[in-house]
């Protein structure tokens, strides 16, 4: 880090990390004072990391936002977007000298905290708490990839929303940050994602109110 100041800064920022909860400021701070991880600026529409890219390294999102997707010869599929605190390059981090087909591109100047593999291990081996948290976010990767492979089991469009709203949905309530993002993350075009949706709402399955969906009790998972 280049001062006292941004490593008391960044400590207690990575302190609401899913990485580093449960672990003190102050052991964050030692590990930031000795650590030889450093932060990235990166400008509006760069890549974080690009489908021909190898993992050599985990992310963390200090500031900005950045678009997921991954990235074969049949197109685009958006996968998620990243935010202030979040991870990236974690489920590949040990994959080994393969590319993973995934580009993460800045929505915005985003900055980035960049953890090499060689330190993570030191970070795994030394704290478990740390250890016990990336397991636990892996273990969340694998079920959110577990659900998407679920909607595209599907035979239906329909079949497809009602098993991703029952994935994402939060008390029976799924927000939908971005209509456009979902149709990509579906592999469906905007319009037949909404007559979809009017089919569903018609039927009584749901019920929309903007950007947010309500199941209907008899339809929540």
């Amino acid at each position: 880090m280049s001062s006292v100041y941004d490593v008391e800064r960044y400590a207690r920022q990575l302190s609401d990390t899913i990485l580093f909860r449960g672990v003190t400021v102050d052991w964050i701070r030692n590990w930031l004072s000795q650590s030889n991880s450093e932060i990235r600026e990166y400008e509006t529409c760069s890549y974080l990391f690009h489908k021909s890219d190898t993992a050599d390294h985990l992310g963390i999102i200090l500031r900005g936002s950045a678009d997921v997707n991954r990235v074969s010869h049949d197109g685009r599929m958006h996968m998620s977007i990243l935010k202030k605190n979040d991870l990236y390059g974690a489920a590949s981090l040990f994959g080994g000298k393969h590319a993973f087909g995934i580009d993460i591109k800045c929505i915005e100047k985003t900055r980035v905290l960049i953890i090499s593999a060689d330190e993570m291990l030191d970070l795994l081996s030394e704290n478990r708490t740390i250890l016990n948290n990336y397991l636990h976010y892996l273990n969340g990767r694998i079920r959110f990839l577990s659900k998407r492979l679920d909607a595209f089991s599907k035979n239906t469009v329909s079949a497809k929303i009602m098993t991703f709203l029952s994935s994402e949905a939060t008390g029976g309530i799924c927000r939908i940050k971005n209509y456009t993002k979902l149709s990509e993350s579906l592999c469906v075009s905007r319009a037949t994602l909404y007559r979809a949706l009017e089919t569903l709402e018609s039927e009584g399955k749901i019920k929309r109110n903007g950007k947010e969906i309500t199941l209907l009790e008899e339809y929540k998972s």
